[in-house]
């Protein structure tokens, strides 16, 4: 996916604390994998609209919490031209530039695993390899079990399920769309600042000056640079 190099960024973390009561959210997946209505069950309104062409936002507030979430478009979807892409990347890219506190990968359970890997590669490839840590995965259609998730998962139908979760460091979290309930909104939410506490706090991507200011906002990458101010550090 890394088709051009001249675009230099450097990735940072900046601590959480009670003085940034926000959580910022990604939400990626194919088409009709539950995205956008997740990005709904968590704004608690139909903010979202299905197969939308644009990188959309909403926000909320839930407690003391602000939350902002990112609704973005399967970007790998072969329907779209290299134009639509682009236009769409940019947005993802400018939405994103004040920081995500978690990357929701949009799974539906009862339907076969198709393009999740590509995807997290592109997350990984666009954000650079630091975003791993801010990654999880979100099973939609949890309606649909008759089982336990933790059963789902160790059916032997579902090795590509498991392997999408050890990827993504065993963080994952189900979603019944069709119930307007609090309390899976606040265990993400609870999840997601146990990831950020761990994690020394967001994840920021600041684009740096580019020796060419034409290029395309294709490849980002990076790693923590512990002597950057708005870093963690140790």
């Amino acid at each position: 996916m890394a088709e051009d190099s001249s675009s230099a960024t450097e990735m940072s973390a900046i601590s959480s604390s009670p003085g940034d009561p926000t959580i910022r959210i990604l939400l990626m997946g194919r088409n009709d994998s539950g995205r956008s209505s997740s990005g709904n069950t968590i704004l608690r309104e139909n903010k979202f609209k299905k197969h939308e062409s644009e990188v959309c936002e909403g926000q909320t507030q839930i407690g003391d919490i602000q939350v902002y979430v990112i609704d973005c478009p399967d970007l790998l979807n072969p329907d779209l031209n290299k134009e639509q892409q682009e236009m769409m990347k940019e947005q993802l890219v400018s939405r994103c530039s004040a920081g995500l506190s978690s990357v929701l990968l949009t799974i539906p359970l009862e339907q076969p695993v198709q393009n999740e890997e590509e995807i997290l590669d592109y997350i990984k490839c666009l954000f650079g390899p630091e975003v791993q840590k801010y990654i999880m995965i979100l099973f939609t259609y949890e309606h649909e079990l008759d089982q336990t998730i933790a059963e789902h998962l160790k059916h032997k139908d579902h090795v590509d399920l498991q392997r999408l979760v050890t990827e993504c460091g065993g963080k994952f979290h189900c979603f019944n769309n069709r119930i307007t309930s609090d309390n899976q909104i606040q265990e993400l939410l609870h999840k997601i600042e146990g990831k950020m506490l761990e994690n020394g706090g967001k994840f920021i991507m600041k684009q740096m000056k580019r020796s060419d200011s034409k290029a395309s906002l294709v490849n980002f990458s990076g790693e923590f640079s512990a002597g950057d101010p708005g870093s963690s550090g140790s």
